[in-house]
């Protein structure tokens, strides 16, 4: 932050003498204008000079105090847009306006009340599309203001709420990342075609049939969901493109199957943390964002924000949503616009085709970004419960046991308990429990026919899949002792029979 010096250095004259008279400074001697700054720089600096202005202006408005409890929370420094919000604008004059309207006297706003005092300045941040005003605390006022910043609370200011039945908890699971291992699945033996529109509907169909949840193409959410399980398949390196089409990367795919199921749950959700290219405000389904004018949001720097601040709340602790984004817009409502503009981003209703300005449309934007955010990315991706909420009820959130820790909470995750249950039955179908490894499913998947992902997954081995999987080198024998190996009760005459295969390359299951 500047000094209390290089906030007054811009300053005319007037406001020089002004400021001295209000605070009772003395300018005698001073024969310049840079004289005049480095002597009164001094008296404004000085603790008791600090702190009685400060007492000054509380005995004028206990809102004085809200304003410079702001600005010490914020590190000393708010946009313009955010403290104008809340306090009040500062009217720009210049020496003759000010000498004929004299502001001072009757000041309009807590900004200007304290402006005019002394104790706050005003500048600029930033450059081209970034540039901005800010507010902020000359750096040698604010040690003698007092509740520095370390004594203020932190966090977000919403109280929880009474946890409710375990009937309507929805808590995080693996749905999502056990559609990542249908992905891989599917582009083992296949590939999505691509398109100038995008990825082959008839490919995505088939695709989708393989996931736990129902699917329709009429759900919008379940569409961005698949559109981030691409993404997040892309970024982790999963998918490369030959020519028309999408196939499997070797290597980073074993990789990943290798990994644990928690160091798969984390690998994804850090997948979708720190892309730049997934931009959830322009993802989500009530918004369009119109390439129009030259603003442009930052998806990494608003995910890291949002994820910042749900990160105060605490852990295995329930709240309401509404409170949660009342919260989340009275301690930092410009978390996606650092610079504090609602006017020049070009953003849609899609329902009624209406363009969202203005800070009064902050539900309409914000708001509705993170009812998009809690009900989606954060939930498929493990960070957040939620509750279901009954008739007149709000949605009830709560962090989940991954997602603590994840966000900065020193807690233990939670216990994996490991379900390895694969059964092969007489008529060579293989079932395997959702807790199966991906790893696991993905050897299932290299020599049988997919049937059914829901509630378990059912493989069916054909002679079709065992010549499939021969020619991919993978032998009668490995098979075999896989399903020795893996399953708790393995069909001796299935392994007999694909015993047999290995010398004889047919197999006939009755």
């Amino acid at each position: 932050m500047p000094t209390a010096a290089q906030m007054l250095a811009g300053y005319p004259d007037i406001m020089l003498q002004v400021l001295a008279e209000l605070r009772g400074a003395m300018l005698d001697g001073a024969d310049t204008h840079e004289q005049m700054v480095e002597l009164l720089a001094a008296q404004l600096t000085d603790p008791t000079s600090v702190q009685m202005a400060h007492q000054e202006m509380l005995d004028y408005t206990a809102q004085a105090e809200d304003a410079i409890n702001l600005l010490l929370r914020e590190h000393g420094e708010v946009t313009e847009a955010q403290f104008s919000r809340e306090f009040g604008a500062i009217r720009q004059m210049g020496p003759a306006k000010l000498e004929r309207e004299s502001p001072w006297l009757y000041p309009e706003s807590i900004a200007e009340l304290l402006y005019y005092n002394g104790l706050i300045g005003r500048g600029f941040r930033g450059a081209g599309q970034n540039a901005h005003t800010v507010i902020y605390l000359p750096s040698d006022i604010t040690p003698w203001l007092p509740h520095l910043q370390s004594e203020l609370p932190v966090g977000l200011p919403a109280k929880p709420v009474a946890p409710p039945p375990a009937a309507r908890i929805l808590p995080a699971d693996d749905a999502f990342l056990l559609d990542a291992g249908a992905l891989l699945g599917f582009l083992y033996h296949e590939r999505i075609r691509l398109t100038p529109n995008g990825p082959h509907p008839d490919d995505i169909d088939r695709l989708v049939k393989r996931f736990q949840l129902p699917f329709g193409s009429g759900d919008t959410d379940l569409n961005l969901r698949l559109g981030l399980l691409l993404h997040l398949g892309n970024r982790l390196g999963w998918l490369r493109r030959d020519h028309d089409s999408v196939q499997l990367t070797q290597n980073p795919v074993a990789a990943f199957l290798d990994k644990t199921r928690a160091e798969q749950r984390r690998a994804l959700f850090e997948a979708w943390r720190s892309s730049v290219e997934w931009n959830d405000l322009c993802r989500t389904p009530e918004l369009e964002c119109v390439e129009a004018g030259l603003w442009h949001n930052d998806p990494l720097q608003t995910r890291e924000t949002i994820l910042r601040l749900v990160g105060h709340l605490q852990p295995g602790v329930w709240y309401a949503q509404s409170d949660v984004l009342r919260a989340i817009r009275d301690a930092e409502p410009d978390f996606q616009r650092p610079t504090g503009d609602y006017d020049t981003w070009y953003i849609r209703n899609t329902n009624t085709q209406e363009f969202l300005k203005g800070f009064e449309r902050w539900d309409a934007v914000e708001g509705a970004l993170l009812r998009f955010l809690i009900r989606g990315p954060l939930v498929w991706l493990c960070v957040l419960d939620l509750a279901e909420p009954s008739a007149g009820d709000d949605t009830l959130l709560s962090l989940s046991g991954w997602g603590a820790p994840w966000l900065g909470h020193d807690v233990p995750a939670p216990d994996e308990h490991a379900s390895n249950h694969i059964a092969v039955a007489e008529n060579f179908t293989v079932t395997l429990d959702p807790g199966v490894s991906l790893a696991d499913r993905f050897r299932v998947e290299r020599f049988a026919q997919w049937q059914q992902s829901y509630p378990a997954f059912v493989y069916q081995i054909t002679q079709r899949s065992l010549k499939r999987a021969t020619e991919r080198g993978l032998s009668g024998a490995r098979i075999a002792r896989f399903l020795r190996e893996r399953c708790r009760t393995p069909s001796p005459r299935v392994i007999a029979a694909i015993d047999r295969f290995e010398a004889t390359e047919q197999v006939r299951p009755v």
